[in-house]
Formats: structure tokens, sequence, C-alpha cells
């Protein structure tokens, strides 16, 4: 039943990035409609996959595929939610959707060691909650800084395609990738607060490496708030380090883990 929920959520996304790719190339409001109902119906049955992992059962039996999943959840969710706003985020699904559904696909697939969480306290739970989230939403981010890249690059190239033409202007997209850094910041900071108190043992529970990697990303994020506060950085400078903080987060969370649970077979509990 799981994996069917799975591919009915990789099916809704699918049809979701290509109506919305029409969309976009062809400036068709009703398209991107319906590429955000399909994205909608894909969700409620991706969280419904999630909640077997995570809420339903007694003990939740979690894996990396299964967190690596929840946070493509959330990385469709916040640019669908503002689908209704003015400064809409939605056409960051055309690379957020495809990414989750290769990670569907690979969570249907591929067999991962489950982690069992037990007797996680409120502080705990705040930890984990507020990592996803800031995965989620600096995932985003880095989705926004790669269209910066784009947009940026063709501009440069004076190929002014439809794509480029229907995205918003490049000072709208560099305004919305540091409103969405600021959020992914804020968050992020309150999961090393969280880590750092409710966490017993960093290094007998093989978080050492995942805390310091992730203070480098939040250092990364911190001066890049401050130059663009202070020094007004922004175009490749912001793009780059965006990326760069990024990259530092998935190593730190999915590197470490990758290794002790697929070549290791051991886990963060251990």
């Amino acid at each position: 039943m799981h994996d069917k929920i799975l591919l009915i959520t990789a099916i809704c996304y699918l049809l979701g990035v290509i109506l919305l790719y029409v969309a976009v190339t062809g400036h068709s409001n009703g398209k991107r409609l319906l590429a955000a109902g399909f994205t909608l119906i894909g969700v409620i049955f991706h969280a419904w996959a999630e909640a077997q992992h995570w809420w339903i059962p007694t003990v939740p039996h979690v894996s990396l595929l299964n967190v690596l999943s929840l946070c493509a959840l959330v990385t469709v969710v916040i640019p669908l939610v503002t689908y209704p706003l003015k400064n809409s985020l939605f056409d960051a699904s055309l690379i957020a959707l495809p990414i989750s559904v290769v990670i569907l696909v690979t969570e249907g697939l591929i067999y991962a060691p489950a982690l069992e969480i037990t007797h996680t306290s409120a502080g705990m739970k705040v930890h984990i909650i507020t990592s996803i989230v800031a995965f989620g939403v600096l995932s985003i981010a880095g989705v926004y800084a790669l269209f910066v890249t784009l947009i940026d690059h063709l501009l440069r190239q004076h190929r002014f395609n439809s794509l480029v033409q229907t995205l918003p202007a490049l000072d709208t997209l560099e305004e919305l990738l540091i409103h969405l850094i600021w959020a992914g910041f804020a968050v992020l900071t309150v999961s090393l607060v969280t880590g750092l108190i409710f966490v017993s043992d960093l290094f007998g529970q093989h978080l050492g490496h995942k805390t310091i990697l992730s203070i480098f990303a939040w250092l990364i994020f911190a001066l890049l708030i401050w130059g663009r506060w202070k020094k007004g950085w922004r175009g490749r400078v912001a793009v780059r380090m965006t990326l760069t903080g990024i990259a530092i987060l998935l190593l730190s969370y999915f590197g470490s883990k990758l290794v002790l649970e697929i070549f290791l077979q051991r886990s963060w509990s251990i």
C-alpha cells in the first residue's frame, strides 16, 4: 500500500511539473492552476505516505530515505502555499517537483535501515522538526539561487526567451531569495540551539560531525545576511554563498547519515 501511495504521489508531481512548464513557457494561468491542483493532490498523498513512518506507528520507524522524503515534502509545500500570493514562489516547483519525484522513486525501490525514535522529549521533537523545516526552507532558497543563476546567465547572453520573460524580475528573485534565507536561518538557529541543549551525547550518538558541519553552514548564512545588510552583497556572491551553505547542510545530515546507515550499518542512536 505504501509503495502505491508513493507511485500516485510521483505521478501527480510529474503532471504538476509538466503543466507548470507549459504554463511558464506559454503564459497560461489555467495550466498553472491545474499544476497547483495536481501538486496539492500529490502533497496530500505524500503526507499520507510519510505519516505511516512518523505519526501512525506507536514507535516511529524512519530511515535516511524517509527523512529525505519528508524534506522533499516540505520543499514542495512551501512554494505551493504561496501560490495565491502576489510574489508567489510556485515557479520554484519546476525544480522542486522533479527532485521530489526522484526521491519518491528511490524511497520506493531501495531499502534503507530504519531507526526507532523512542523516548523522545519535547525538546528533541522541536529539534527534529526545526531541522527538517530549516532544510526545506533553505532548499527552496537554493532553488531560487539556481533561478537567479539561470536568468543572470541568459540575460548576459541576451537570450530573452519565454522562460525569462515569464519569471519575476531578477531583482525580485534576489529579494525573495534573501527573505527565504532569513527564514531558514532563523529556524536553523532554533534547530542548532535545541540540538546542543537536548542531545545528551553528541559524539556517543555519532552527531559530532553533523553538528560541526551544521554550524559551518549556519556561519555561512550568517555571513551572507551580514554582508547583504552591511555591504549590499547580491548577485553571484549571494548565490554562491547560498549554494555553499546548502551543500554543507546536505553533507552534514545526509552525508554523515549515509555513511553510518548504509556503509557502517550503524545509526545516530547507537
